[in-house]
């Protein structure tokens, strides 16, 4: 009696409630309403009955958590899968007859006989509840339970507590909702739908949603290929996916493997040699993972870090970051990227000739990034490391060194020379000519030397940080004398630089800056109209940026913005979003040709005269190297692809190149011609004539004579 008594004042006037609700529907199950619709159609209405029926029955049963996944620019090459719930849908007759008869005999063995409901069921669990409030037990037939799952499925896709639906967090009324949308769903479905729908829904461990996720997952054979053993192992995994998992509990798994075996040879549906060859077997796994993410997408780790990362950041996909990576991670979206995989491979290659990942004592960084000019579509992002690994030699190998931190990148580095096209960009625009003659001797400039600049107070900047005013050297000697511009520039002469830039305003060539999109990794215009070392390239930009002030040059002044992706599908194969090039006319015509007409000569006569890929009439170039050979770099172009190439230092401040091992090579002296410009050369020989290859227009005469 005291046991009794103490039960009862467990008890709250709550539950006696809940208990009277779910015995009113007890009422109306005996009187036939949850069986099968047939049965019921004579019976006449109670009030409680009418109760039940006023309850929602408008259950959805999809679209169910489906990866999604980004493929390469010809929309078939798989790159990366995205999922929260592993799951390949497939229809019942791709489900063995053995995994059916499993889930059958064990969750729910007159599945074909009831209604959505089991009125026996029912009953033995009111009573074992209401005696037994502490051990709370469930009477659930498949079809509820395909409900439950629905609603679990659907409150995490839009941000809810699932666990709310899950095991005992229900109370009784969630009970009878449960209740009135499977009654709803049998009489929009058959069976054999729920079956099917019910075993491409539930969780079978970790990350794997339905039985063809899981059949791959624990030992790579499709579900219509699943054994007795198999399928009793999966079966069995419902009460408790994680528990069950034969990869974490192997001995917890097999004795509950062996429970749904024996309730198979129960009901007939195995042999007793069958039977007897299961319980005996092994659990035999063979797991195959399935990594979700881009570390799964080797050699194209970073593009893919990058694509993804523009993606998170349109609001097309949700309102907030959380939701947009919600929603592509369960929206089964087909992810259309630029990514060309025979540009990818290359570029792959040459920055790992330069220096490999797997050997780089010195930790020597090297990059390739490569846009089509017409379009901004990006077809090759490569760089010497591997993407999240940890036995990678280079310590940092989570970052992108292409691209902006905003984007997953760095910082960026200093461009060197390769910011002086920009500068020629504005003396051309200014309505000067390339090839008039410039004093090129001088390598100083008195503190009291005037430098227009409109835009800063007094409309002039004077440099007065040293008393003997701006000072600099050339790279090589013997270069100071009077030349034209063109050959200044091909040779990368700062004293004739210089020249061009007291002769210019110094806020016209930041606004040059900024019509090409040089912007650092904050989003400001990467020159600084009060730090004469900007126009020799002294603040920090990606190489993506580069790549993509060059292709306006080989577009003939026109700018496109980079575009990792061209469209997004969604699981209809309808489109969901498409990414059109995005571009306009951000210098003249004749600006742009005067740049090419310049850089042409780089790869023929110039600084990167080595570097040439064939195309003297077709191809153009900037070599860079920035003070004690710190970053190194070469950018160029044809008119179908502009590419950057960067050799330095992400980690190690300004540590110059010099008589580092560099693919087990030692140099005194580390230009941008050296290392850069052969991953650019390389590159662009095995990559630029599958893209435009014609001669870069003349430019008038205006900008030559």
């Amino acid at each position: 009696m005291a046991s009794s008594k103490n039960a009862r004042k467990k008890r709250k006037p709550s539950d006696f409630l809940q208990f009277l609700a779910l015995s009113i529907i007890a009422g109306f199950v005996t009187a036939g309403l949850l069986v099968p619709p047939t049965a019921a159609a004579g019976i006449a209405a109670t009030s409680s009955i009418n109760w039940f029926k006023g309850l929602p029955d408008n259950m959805s049963d999809g679209p169910l958590s489906k990866p999604s996944t980004l493929y390469a620019n010809d929309g078939k090459t798989k790159l990366a899968t995205f999922y929260s719930q592993n799951r390949t849908e497939v229809p019942l007759n791709k489900i063995s007859q053995n995994m059916q008869d499993a889930i059958i005999a064990v969750e729910d063995r007159t599945f074909y006989d009831h209604g959505a409901v089991s009125p026996i069921g029912i009953a033995r669990a009111l009573v074992n509840n209401f005696m037994r409030p502490g051990n709370r037990q469930g009477a659930s037939t498949l079809t509820q339970q395909y409900v439950n799952n629905l609603l679990i499925d659907a409150a995490e896709q839009s941000g809810g507590d699932a666990n709310a639906t899950i095991g005992a967090n229900k109370g009784y009324i969630d009970k009878i909702m449960e209740m009135k949308l499977a009654i709803s769903m049998e009489e929009n479905k058959s069976k054999d739908e729920i079956l099917e729908g019910y075993l491409n829904v539930v969780n079978l461990g970790g990350t794997n949603y339905g039985v063809e996720a899981a059949s791959q997952y624990y030992w790579g054979i499709p579900a219509s290929k699943l054994n007795p053993a198999q399928a009793a192992t999966l079966a069995g995994m419902v009460q408790a996916p994680n528990l069950y998992r034969p990869d974490v509990n192997p001995e917890y798994s097999k004795e509950r493997r062996n429970v749904v075996l024996g309730t198979m040879l129960r009901d007939g549906k195995i042999t007793q040699a069958e039977y007897d060859d299961a319980v005996n077997s092994e659990l035999d796994l063979d797991i195959h993972e399935t990594d979700s993410g881009c570390s799964a997408a080797g050699d194209n780790a970073y593009f893919c870090n990058y694509a993804m990362t523009k993606l998170y950041q349109d609001e097309s996909f949700g309102a907030t970051y959380e939701d947009r990576v919600a929603n592509i991670y369960r929206g089964g979206y087909k992810i259309v990227s630029t990514l060309d995989m025979n540009a990818q491979k290359s570029a792959k290659n040459v920055v790992e000739a330069t220096q490999p990942s797997t050997n780089n004592p010195d930790d020597v960084n090297t990059s390739l990034v490569s846009v089509e000019p017409k379009n901004g579509s990006v077809v090759a992002m490569a760089q010497n490391s591997n993407y999240g690994d940890a036995q990678d030699d280079n310590s940092t190998s989570l970052y992108n060194y292409n691209v902006n931190a905003a984007d997953g990148g760095t910082a960026g580095f200093q461009p060197g020379s390769t910011f002086k096209p920009v500068v020629l960009a504005q003396w051309i625009n200014s309505g000067k000519s390339v090839n008039q003659v410039i004093d090129g001797t001088r390598l100083n400039y008195p503190a009291d030397t005037r430098w227009s600049a409109r835009c800063l107070d007094g409309g002039a900047y004077y440099y007065n940080e040293k008393p003997q005013g701006w000072t600099f050297q050339n790279a090589e000697g013997g270069y100071q004398q009077w030349g034209t511009v063109a050959f200044g520039l091909k040779n990368s002469i700062n004293s004739f630089l210089y020249s061009m830039v007291n002769q210019l305003d110094l806020c016209d060539i930041q606004d040059m800056a900024g019509k090409l999109q040089i912007k650092d990794y904050q989003g400001n215009v990467a020159y600084r109209p009060n730090q004469l070392a900007s126009n020799i390239g002294s603040v920090e930009v990606a190489p993506l940026t580069m790549a993509s002030a060059y292709a306006t040059f080989a577009n003939e002044g026109k700018y496109c913005e980079p575009r990792s992706t061209t469209k997004v599908l969604d699981r209809k194969g309808d489109v969901k979003k498409e990414y059109k090039p995005d571009c306009s006319q951000a210098i003249s015509k004749d600006v742009a040709n005067g740049v090419s007409y310049v850089l042409k000569q780089v790869l023929v006569d110039g600084s990167g005269y080595q570097r040439g890929i064939g195309l003297p009439d077709a191809s153009a170039a900037k070599t860079g190297t920035t003070d004690n050979s710190t970053q190194t770099w070469t950018v160029g172009y044809t008119k179908g692809l502009a590419t950057a190439s960067w050799v330095g230092n992400l980690a190690q401040g300004s540590r110059s190149l010099n008589n580092l091992s560099i693919n087990g090579q030692s140099r005194d002296y580390v230009d941008g011609a050296t290392y850069a410009g052969k991953q650019w050369q390389t590159f662009m020989q095995e990559t630029a004539r599958r893209y435009n290859t014609d001669q870069f227009a003349q430019p008038p005469a205006n900008v030559t004579n």
